[in-house]
C-alpha cells in the first residue's frame, strides 16, 4: 500500500509540474521572442546562484518524476492529508500564474533590466501585488515539495525566495528610473509579495 501511495503522489506531482512547466514555458517563449536579454545588471554572483539554483530545482523535479530512487536521501515523512492539501493548493495557484502571465504579457523579463517597450503593469493580480509571480513560485515549489514529501524542494524554495529578495532592489530601482513618480505611486498602494491592507 505504501508503494502504491507513493506512486499515486508521484503521478499527481507529475501532472501538476508538467502543467506548470507548460504554462510558464509558453508565456516565457512568447515574451522573449526576438529579444536579446541583458543580464549584466544582476552581477555575476546573483546571476550564477539564480540560474544554477533554478537548474537544480527543475532537474530535481524531472528526476523525481522519471527515476526517484537516487533521491531517497531527500524525502521525509509527510501525512497523506497534507500532501493532498498541498496538491489542491498548487492546482488552485496555476490559474493565478496564468492570470499574472497574461497581465504581464510582453513585459516578462528573466532579468532586472527593463525592455525598450516596457510598460508598467498595474492590472490583473498586479493591481494588488507588485510581484505575484515571485509569490506564486515560492508557494508552488513549497506545495510541490510537500506533494513529493521532499525537504530538499521545500528548502530550495526558501533559498530561491531569499535570492529573489536580494535581486528585487535592483529590479525596483530599474522600474523607478524608468517610470518615476508613476512607479512610486504604484509602490505606495501595493504590497511587494502580498496585498497591502489599508485601514
Amino acid at each position: 500500500p505504501r508503494m502504491s501511495q507513493q506512486a499515486t503522489f508521484r503521478l499527481v506531482f507529475a501532472g501538476l509540474f508538467l502543467l506548470l512547466f507548460g504554462v510558464v514555458g509558453t508565456y516565457r517563449r512568447k515574451a522573449q521572442a526576438g529579444r536579446r536579454v541583458d543580464y549584466s545588471a544582476e552581477g555575476p554572483g546573483l546571476f550564477i546562484a539564480l540560474r544554477l539554483g533554478g537548474l537544480f530545482m527543475w532537474g530535481y523535479c524531472f528526476m523525481y518524476i522519471v527515476y526517484p530512487r537516487p533521491l531517497d536521501w531527500s524525502f521525509l515523512e509527510v501525512p497523506s492529508w497534507l500532501r493532498w492539501v498541498a496538491a489542491a493548493g498548487v492546482l488552485v495557484l496555476i490559474p493565478f500564474v496564468v492570470s499574472s502571465q497574461k497581465a504581464l504579457g510582453r513585459n516578462v523579463s528573466p532579468t532586472v533590466i527593463t525592455h525598450e517597450d516596457h510598460e508598467l503593469v498595474t492590472h490583473g493580480p498586479y493591481r494588488w501585488i507588485r510581484n505575484p509571480l515571485y509569490t506564486a513560485a515560492g508557494l508552488l515549489f513549497t506545495g510541490l515539495g510537500l506533494v513529493a514529501a521532499s525537504w530538499f524542494l521545500i528548502g530550495a524554495a526558501a533559498v530561491a525566495v531569499a535570492l529573489v529578495r536580494l535581486r528585487l532592489p535592483k529590479e525596483e530601482a530599474q522600474l523607478e528610473a524608468r517610470f518615476g513618480q508613476e512607479y512610486r505611486d504604484y509602490v505606495s498602494r501595493t504590497g511587494r509579495f502580498l496585498p497591502k491592507w489599508s485601514r
